[in-house]
């Protein structure tokens, strides 16, 4: 195999590491802000691709709530998957229950709320884009 064929090799192998780690999925979906009440959560965000009238996306999601008192529940984080599924909800906000999280949200300091998006093209899984945010009690 010639230099250039290796060369070629070698850019296609950086390409594929770069879409799986680069945040690629901001194309599609742009967290903003996030504002947790009792046990739910508002999600402020935007779908630029909206603009050129192409569908949504499908995304996957890994929503994370850790207390923030390295004791409180058992020191276990809370944790939930979902998707893929095309969002079809219209407007800039997102709501959502998170009372599956309760153990987590009860520690009398706070909590780390964490977020993941990843978009699917395909069997393909782009670079996900993160939020999170940490909430004081007091």
């Amino acid at each position: 195999m010639s230099g250039r064929g290796l060369l070629l090799i070698g850019w296609l192998c950086v390409m594929a590491v770069v879409f799986q780690t680069a945040p690629l999925t901001r194309i599609v979906y742009n967290p903003q802000s996030v504002q947790i009440h009792d046990s739910t959560a508002v999600v402020y965000r935007s779908f630029p691709m909206d603009h050129i009238g192409l569908p949504r996306p499908w995304l996957s999601y890994v929503e994370t709530i850790r207390p923030l008192t390295e004791a409180h529940n058992g020191g276990q984080a809370c944790t939930q998957r979902g998707g893929p599924f095309e969002y079809a909800h219209e407007g800039e906000v997102g709501t959502w229950s998170i009372a599956w999280a309760d153990a987590c949200l009860s520690d009398p300091l706070g909590y780390r709320w964490a977020s993941e998006w990843t978009w699917h093209v395909g069997r393909m899984e782009l670079g996900p884009v993160k939020l999170s945010q940490t909430f004081l009690r007091g």
